[in-house]
């Protein structure tokens, strides 16, 4: 909702930043998994509302910040993929032995990457972005009187972002798993800026979110197998136990086929066009 003089803009960037700092604090205090997972969405949500509002209209703080949250998130991949694998492998290991030498190796990378952790994070502390969020949020500050044309922009902003996803969607192919991820990237945008957003949104349903989320979750299980077998190779060279490959490479299948059985659930979650009705309405 809007505060009491009608920001709708300016108060749900403050809002995303307020979750963004609240985490970044948390792991400043401790780099658990969680944590770290909590922070790198605050930071994915924040740079969604930054996103809409470029949609909206131009703002000179707006790319500076975007690129510096770019490289924040960027900086914790490593340790996803790290953290990701190991729960897999170490869930995996009754069933694929071989992989022991793999899961030490986890164990070592993992620990190398938590040692830069506490380093990487204080450094994110940085104060100039704070007065970069509140130039912009100055620049969609807005009458109450402006509130309805305000609501219009962020649905035809919306509109865009969806129309990016589509124009993700129609590249999709299962030649090309790396076109997965970059639809997957685009919804993750659509998901967190609707979210911001959602009192904009005429009769949005209830499980809306949770719906994007599942589609999601199936592109992200997708993701895991292409790095687990990108590690896997890249480990044990030319030599990768043919047990954990023929695994690794099912499971991957199957995922691509419940994601292709399911994947048009994308028209679902947003309006065809900006004189069409919502799906859901």
């Amino acid at each position: 909702m809007a505060d009491a003089d009608g920001n709708l803009l300016s108060t749900a960037l403050y809002r995303q930043w307020r979750q963004y700092r609240k985490r970044l604090k948390a792991c400043c205090q401790t780099c658990s998994e969680d944590h770290v997972h909590a922070l790198r969405t605050g930071i994915r949500r924040l740079l969604s509302i930054l996103g809409l509002l470029q949609q909206i209209g131009p703002c000179r703080p707006l790319t500076p910040l975007r690129k510096t949250l770019k490289h924040q998130l960027d900086s914790f991949d490593d340790l996803r993929d790290v953290q990701v694998m190991l729960y897999e492998v170490a869930g995996k290991l009754p069933q694929l032995p071989e992989l022991s030498d793999f899961l030490d190796h986890l164990h070592r990378r993992e620990q190398q990457q938590l040692t830069r952790l506490p380093a990487l994070v204080a450094e994110l502390r940085q104060a100039k972005l704070r007065r970069k969020i509140d130039k912009a949020a100055r620049q969609f500050r807005h009458p109450k009187a402006h509130r309805n044309q305000i609501s219009a922009d962020v649905l035809n902003a919306l509109d865009r972002i969806y129309a990016e996803a589509m124009a993700r969607y129609a590249a999709v192919s299962v030649e090309d798993l790396h076109s997965i991820h970059r639809l997957r990237i685009s919804v993750k945008k659509l998901r967190y800026a609707i979210a911001a957003m959602a009192a904009t949104v005429p009769r949005l349903p209830a499980d809306h979110d949770q719906c994007l989320q599942r589609y999601l979750t199936a592109m992200g299980e997708i993701q895991n197998t292409v790095v687990m077998l990108a590690a896997l190779q890249n480990f044990y060279g030319g030599n990768a136990p043919e047990s954990a490959l023929a695994h690794y490479r099912q499971r991957q299948n199957q995922l691509i086929g419940e994601f292709v059985a399911h994947h048009e659930e994308l028209f679902g979650f947003w309006r065809p066009a900006p004189d069409q009705a919502f799906p859901w309405q």
